[in-house]
């Protein structure tokens, strides 16, 4: 039986006395997408951010890729890459910078030679030279890409990716993920609008709360069959 690329036990995470995440426990295999779906507040983001080592679980755990979430932080840190809502580029750097700059910080040797195709990729290679102070949002959110792209992750992590792009981006981020999938790795996308997920994901689980809604209670359900559930709760 193959490593699972996510496997949570109990994985909390409390601020204060009020749980953002209660013991959620689910496995996600590799080659595969998972969509969490849910109303704001429903403990999406903090799942991810768990996942992506930004923030240490209060009670249980998680193996990424037979990787301990916080044990073994910095491995899981090396394979692992979240698409925020914030896009977390340096906003006095030009976008070639940036990804100039992640390329040297992940160790990658040649990967500089690969930026302009990447720039290209995402519909930015003419405002290379541009800091990213000056790009829209929707720019801001390609150059992300990108450089999800360059660190070509074993996990993605999307928290709420469709935001701010246009029709071209959509289908960015659709390619990312397929490509992610396709290379053995494992994509965990989290957003509200998850009918545009659907096709993008193999299972889903929805989040009520910081706890695991009943249409998902036991285990991760289909994305058939959710799409069957459209017309009731979601």
């Amino acid at each position: 039986m193959s490593t699972p690329a996510v496997q949570t036990h109990g994985l909390s995470r409390r601020f204060a006395h009020h749980y953002a995440l209660r013991e959620l426990s689910l496995s996600v295999s590799p080659s595969s997408g998972l969509l969490v779906v849910g109303p704001n507040g429903a403990g999406k983001t903090t799942l991810l951010r768990l996942l992506a080592t930004a923030l240490r679980p209060s009670a249980g755990g998680a193996t990424i890729f037979g990787r301990d979430l916080v044990r073994d932080a910095d491995a899981v840190r090396g394979v692992t890459v979240f698409v925020g809502t914030a896009h977390g580029m340096y906003e006095a750097l030009t976008a070639r910078e940036n990804l100039a700059f992640a390329a040297a910080m992940s160790g990658r040797p040649g990967a500089e030679e690969s930026l302009d195709a990447l720039l290209e990729r995402v519909g930015l290679v003419h405002v290379s030279h541009r800091p990213v102070r000056t790009f829209s949002q929707g720019m801001k959110r390609r150059l992300a890409l990108a450089r999800a792209w360059l660190l070509a992750p074993r996990l993605l992590l999307l928290d709420d990716p469709f935001s701010g792009l246009d029709a071209e981006g959509l289908r960015l981020v659709e390619a990312l993920v397929l490509e992610v999938k396709a290379q053995g790795g494992a994509v965990i996308l989290a957003t509200h609008e998850w009918e545009r997920a659907l096709p993008l994901a193999d299972t889903v689980i929805a989040l009520a709360e910081g706890r695991q809604d009943e249409l998902a209670a036991a285990e991760a359900v289909s994305a058939p069959r959710l799409r069957a559930m459209a017309g009731g709760r979601m």
